[in-house]
C-alpha cells in the first residue's frame, strides 16, 4: 500500500538539507571559507541521505525504496569529485549499518552510480541551469534503473511494472524539482548581490565629482600658503604657522579620500561587531560634499551603540538613504541623524527636511524603478537599502509630509560587549 507520509518525510527531508539550509548558510555565512563550504555541504547532504534511508517508503506489499539516490546525485554534482566519493562511502556504510536484504545491493548500485556521477560532474558545474536539471533529471533516472535492474537481475526480485513506474517518476520528478529550485533561489541571491553592487557604482560615481570639488578646495588652501613660504620677506612664525595649516588642509583632503576609496572597493563581507557612531561619522565624511553643494546642513546626536553587520554594506545602506535625504533638498535643508537606545535595540533615525512623500509613495519604497526623483533615479538604492537592513534582521519605519520632510527610523539589535572585546574586532 502506497504511504504519502513516509513520501512526503523523504521530501521534507531533501528540502531541508539540500534546499533551505544551504541557502541560509549563503545568505548568513557568506564569509565562509571554500572548505567550510565543502564540509558543510556534505554533511548536510549526508544527514539527507541517513535521514532518507532511516524512513523507507512503502509503495506496494514486499517493495520499499527511498530517496537516498536524489540526495546523493544533487550533493555529488553540486560538491564535486570528492564529495561523490564521500557521499557514496557515506551511503554504503549506513546501508550496511542498517543490515537487511538489499545491502549488498546497495553497494553495486552506488558503485555504479558514483562512476556516474564522476563522469557528468564536471559538465554538470559548467551548464546552464535548464541544462543541469536535464543532466540531474537523467541521472536520476540512470540510478533508478540501475537499482531496479540490479534487484531484479542479480539478486531475483520480482518485478512489478508499478513499483517500477512509481519508483522512476517519484526519483525523476524529486531531483528535477529540487534542482529547479536551488538553481533558481541561487541565481535570486546572485542577482540580489549584482544589484547591490551595480548600485554602489552608480553612488561612487555621483560621489566622484562633488568629492573632487571638495578636495581641491583644501589642495587650493595648501598651494596659496606654499606660494607665501616662498616669498623671502614671511617671519619664521608666519612660515610655521602656514606649515601647519597646510598639512592639516591635506589631512583633511585625505581622509575625503579614504573613505571614498573604502567605499568604492568590493565588499568584504565580514561580519562584525561595529560601532554606529563611528560608522554615521564615516558615512557624513563621505556624503558632506554632496551636502555642501546642494546647501544642506548636517546636524547629529550620536552615541555609542554596538552591533553586528558588514561594515561596507552597512555604510552603504546608511550612503543611499542620506543620498537620498539631500538629493529631496536641491535648495538648501537640515539633514540629521540620531541614534538613541529603545528597549534592548538601537534606534538610529535620519530625517531631512525635503519634499516629502505621500502615504501611497512610502507604501511602495523598496519596488525596483519606482522613484520620486523622475527621470534623474532608479528606485534601485532605496531596494538595496532595505535589502541591507533587512539581512541585518533590521527593520525600517518611514515617516513623510508632503513639503515637511521625511523620517527613516531604523531599529538594528543591539549587542553588549566588553570594551576589551571591543578593541580586539
Amino acid at each position: 500500500m502506497f504511504e504519502v507520509q513516509e513520501l512526503l518525510l523523504n521530501f521534507l527531508f531533501l528540502i531541508i538539507f539540500l534546499l533551505f539550509m544551504p541557502i541560509i548558510f549563503e545568505l548568513h555565512s557568506s564569509n565562509f571559507s571554500t572548505r567550510k563550504r565543502f564540509w558543510t555541504n556534505n554533511l548536510l547532504t549526508s544527514l539527507a541521505i541517513l535521514s532518507c534511508i532511516s524512513f523507507p517508503i512503502p509503495i506496494m506489499d514486499g517493495y520499499i525504496f527511498d530517496l537516498r539516490l536524489v540526495a546523493l546525485t544533487i550533493g555529488g554534482l553540486y560538491g564535486g569529485i570528492s564529495s561523490i566519493l564521500i557521499l557514496g562511502g557515506v551511503t554504503v556504510i549506513f546501508r550496511l549499518t542498517v543490515g537487511g536484504l538489499g545491502a549488498a545491493a546497495t553497494i553495486i548500485v552506488v558503485l555504479l552510480f558514483v562512476i556516474l556521477l564522476m563522469i557528468m560532474s564536471h559538465r554538470f558545474i559548467h551548464s546552464p541551469k535548464n541544462k543541469k536539471v536535464m543532466y540531474s533529471s537523467v541521472l536520476s533516472l540512470s540510478a533508478a534503473v540501475i537499482a531496479l535492474l540490479n534487484s531484479t537481475i542479480i539478486f531475483g526480485a520480482s518485478f512489478s511494472v508499478l513499483f517500477s513506474f512509481l519508483y522512476i517518476m517519484i526519483t525523476l520528478c524529486a531531483t528535477a524539482v529540487l534542482v529547479y529550485l536551488y538553481e533558481f533561489f541561487n541565481e535570486s541571491i546572485l542577482i540580489k548581490k549584482q544589484m547591490i553592487t551595480a548600485e554602489k557604482m552608480q553612488i561612487v560615481s555621483h560621489l566622484a565629482s562633488s568629492v573632487v570639488h571638495e578636495v581641491k578646495n583644501p589642495l587650493t588652501v595648501v598651494k596659496g600658503f606654499l606660494q607665501l613660504i616662498l616669498l623671502d620677506d614671511i617671519p619664521a612664525s608666519k612660515r610655521k604657522e602656514y606649515l601647519k595649516t597646510s598639512i592639516l588642509e591635506i589631512d583633511r583632503a585625505n581622509e575625503i579620500i579614504a573613505d571614498y576609496l573604502m567605499f568604492a572597493k568590493p565588499a568584504s563581507e565580514n561580519i562584525k561587531v561595529l560601532n554606529i557612531k563611528e560608522e554615521v561619522q564615516r558615512t557624513l565624511n563621505l556624503i558632506s560634499p554632496l551636502a555642501n553643494m546642494n546647501n544642506v546642513i548636517v546636524e547629529t546626536n550620536l552615541n555609542d551603540f554596538y552591533f553586528r553587520g558588514d561594515e561596507q554594506l552597512i555604510r552603504q545602506c546608511l550612503l543611499n538613504i542620506t543620498k537620498n535625504c539631500i538629493e529631496a533638498m536641491p535648495n538648501a535643508g537640515m539633514l540629521r541623524i540620531d541614534t538613541r537606545r529603545m528597549n534592548n535595540d538601537l534606534l538610529l533615525t535620519i530625517s531631512d527636511t525635503g519634499q516629502g512623500m505621500t502615504k501611497e509613495q512610502i507604501a511602495r519604497l523598496g519596488e525596483p524603478y519606482f522613484t520620486t526623483k523622475g527621470s534623474n533615479g532608479t528606485g534601485l538604492g532605496m531596494m538595496v537599502a532595505i535589502n541591507i537592513i533587512e539581512s541585518m534582521n533590521a527593520s525600517l519605519h518611514v515617516e513623510s509630509e508632503i513639503n515637511k520632510g521625511t523620517t527613516f527610523n531604523i531599529c538594528i539589535p543591539c549587542v553588549y560587549v566588553e570594551t576589551s572585546s571591543i578593541l580586539q574586532e
